[in-house]
Parts: structure tokens; sequence; C-alpha cells
């Protein structure tokens, strides 16, 4: 199986792609680490790089490898597509902080898939992440914060950052297995009446702390 010597190796092959603008990346269910995640992320601060397609979920990463990414994320300001698959992982807060702060670096973006479920990410993270999901070019969003320990001051950051994301044509929440509730109910709705152009959504909230409240609204 594929483990961190592969991704050491790609990491530094990355690093002689000055000119890299699409790339996808599948290394999930491999004995993945932190040492070669570390490395392959650390290779992907290309500066023209537009379409990242990466997939490192049911691995043994963590948040050396969540940071890392981050930081060579925030370097790639030309990102229009972004796909990220971090699933399964051992990464937390840090590696939500991190990816929310790369993601204010992406004011072209238009279409970005990030799933986060099963981690150890908390609100600290949550919002974090959540915050960085205000961009305004911002047409198709897949988030996937399923089963893991967010709550309510994630919700409500995201539905702040959706409330600026007034183009959004195409939205996918899935968010069940959280401890959200009705405040996030009442910003995710908020958020929803600033999309004149949404053409298709789906929000999951199952088996959350979700009320009348925030389900009316």
């Amino acid at each position: 199986l594929v483990a961190d010597s592969t991704a050491s190796a790609l990491g530094t092959a990355l690093k002689f792609c000055s000119k890299l603008e699409k790339a996808k990346l599948v290394l999930y269910n491999t004995k993945l680490a932190d040492d070669g995640g570390q490395a392959l992320a650390s290779g992907l601060d290309r500066p023209e790089l537009q379409d990242l397609d990466l997939r490192i979920r049911d691995t043994g990463v963590g948040d050396k490898t969540g940071v890392a990414l981050g930081q060579s994320l925030s370097k790639c300001s030309k990102m229009t597509k972004l796909h990220l698959e971090m699933s399964d992982t051992k990464m937390s807060d840090a590696s939500g902080i991190a990816l929310g702060e790369a993601l204010r670096a992406h004011h072209k973006l238009t279409k970005a898939t990030i799933m986060f479920y099963n981690t150890k990410l908390t609100d600290a993270g949550g919002q974090a992440l959540a915050s960085g999901l205000d961009r305004p070019q911002l047409l198709d969003l897949d988030l996937r914060l399923r089963a893991c320990g967010v709550a309510d001051d994630t919700g409500v950051a995201l539905g702040r950052s959706l409330g600026k994301c007034s183009n959004m044509l195409k939205l996918r929440l899935e968010l069940e297995d959280t401890k959200m509730g009705d405040a996030t109910g009442v910003a995710l709705g908020k958020a929803l009446r600033e999309f004149p152009k949404i053409a298709q959504a789906a929000i999951s909230l199952f088996n959350t702390k979700l009320a009348d409240d925030g389900g009316q609204a």
C-alpha cells in the first residue's frame, strides 16, 4: 500500500511544477500518515494552481498535514475549483482553522467540495472553516461536516458566510450527527433567502438538536 515515502516523493516532485494549474491526487485508504501527508501538502504551494482535487480520507494523517495544507493553499490565489476529502482522519481544529484562513485567499473560487466528517473537528475549527466560505463568486458548494463535534457556533458562522454568496446555484450541506440546533437552522434559513438563483439544494440535519424554531426558519 502507498505510504509516507510515496507521498514525500510526490511532494518533492510537485515543487518542480512551477506552472501547475490542475492536480488530482487520490491517496485514500492507504498507510499515509503525517510525515508523508505534510510533505505532500507542502508541495501544493503552487501559485498557478487553479483546480485541485485532493483525497486523503481514511488515512492516518492529522493536524500536521492539515496545517501544512492550509499554508500551501493560502498561496494559491488563482484557485477556482477545490475538492478536499479529509474525512475519517485524525484532523481536528488546527486543520479547520488553517483551511479557513487559506480559503480567504481564494477570491476567484466558484466551486468547492470539502469533506471533513468523522474527524475530531469541534466549533473552534468548524467556525473558522465556515467563516472562510464567504466567497462572493461561489456558485457550487458541497460541505460535509457530519459525525464530528461541531455545534451552533459553526452553524451560525456558516449561515453568515453563505449569506454573502448571492450567486449560489447549487448547495449541499451534510450536517447530521452533530450538536447543531435551532441557531443553526435560523442562520441557514436566513442565508437561503439570499440565493435568488439557487437551482438545487440538499441540506441534511437529522440526528441533531434541531427543533421547531430552527426547522421552521
